[in-house]
C-alpha cells in the first residue's frame, strides 16, 4: 500500500499538473497571483491538501449532485 506524503516536491506538484518543471517555474509568479498556495517557509515543499484545495477551488463546472435546476429542486443523479 502506497502512502501519500502530505507535502510534495516543485517536481511532484508539476507532474500532478502536467506540466515540466522548468514550466512550473516559470507560470509561479502567475499561479501564485492567483492564490496559489507558496511552499511551506519550514520545509521549502508544497502542501498536498492545500495545492489539491486551489485545484478544486478553479473548477468552473459543478458536480452533478450539486446542479438545480433555476426555480426548481435539486436534482438527483444518483437515482438514474
Amino acid at each position: 500500500m502506497s502512502m501519500r506524503t502530505a507535502f510534495m516536491r516543485t517536481s511532484d506538484v508539476a507532474e500532478f499538473f502536467g506540466i515540466s518543471e522548468t514550466t512550473f517555474y516559470q507560470k509561479r509568479p502567475a499561479l501564485e497571483a492567483e492564490g496559489f498556495p507558496p511552499p511551506d517557509p519550514v520545509l521549502k515543499r508544497y502542501l498536498r491538501e492545500d495545492v489539491e484545495a486551489w485545484v478544486r477551488g478553479r473548477r468552473r463546472v459543478p458536480d452533478p449532485d450539486s446542479v438545480q435546476i433555476e426555480g426548481g429542486a435539486d436534482i438527483d443523479f444518483s437515482a438514474l
